[in-house]
């Protein structure tokens, strides 16, 4: 029996198994376990909060300061972002690159860092590759599936903009920019 695999709406991330689903304000968002498990911990702590306050009402809570990282730890460097897609017939590309080179599923994928059945089913195209795998697969097999669409980000932004690409976003960042917004 081959199990399903799921595109976390959080985190963007691919998950083989079943899906939970938690209610974001009304929208029903099929998540992995971990994002689920995040979330819960982020609903508790805010309703704690917000009992706190409740019962603490006349005394204002004091803002920490945000943390910085200990020194010599790296900060993590955002990713430019890119309007990216995918040349048709993906997988067919692969796997005849896979089997001119005479490797199997098991190899690519060890070589890859990712599991064989993720690899089975982006050769089946029933998954579509994270970028970071499709560029891995792409140098490994010396092959090309990824193709930048620079008139579709062009269209997307006015005439006096420098063209600029635009990957699409998941719920979770969609959160974290509102969040930054609401603490201005």
């Amino acid at each position: 029996m081959s199990e399903e695999v799921y595109v976390c709406e959080i985190c963007g991330g691919t998950f083989v198994g079943k899906p939970v689903i938690v209610d974001l304000d009304g929208y029903k968002a099929m998540v992995c376990p971990s994002c689920a498990r995040k979330l819960l911990r982020k609903r508790e702590k805010k309703e704690m909060k917000v009992a706190i306050r409740e019962t603490k009402a006349e005394a204002p809570l004091k803002r920490e300061p945000p943390r910085k990282p200990p020194k010599g730890v790296p900060t993590p460097k955002r990713r430019k972002v890119e309007e990216i897609e995918y040349v048709e017939g993906y997988g067919a590309k692969i796997r005849e690159a896979r089997e001119s080179l005479g490797l199997t599923i098991e190899q690519v994928a060890a070589a890859l860092n990712i599991k064989a059945s993720l690899l089975r089913n982006i050769e089946a195209e029933k998954v579509i590759p994270p970028y970071e795998v499709a560029r891995a697969i792409e140098k490994l097999l010396e092959i090309s599936i990824i193709q930048r669409n620079p008139e579709r980000s062009a269209s997307a932004l006015p005439e006096t903009a420098p063209p600029t690409s635009i990957k699409s976003i998941t719920l979770g960042e969609i959160v974290e920019v509102k969040k930054k917004r609401r603490k201005r």
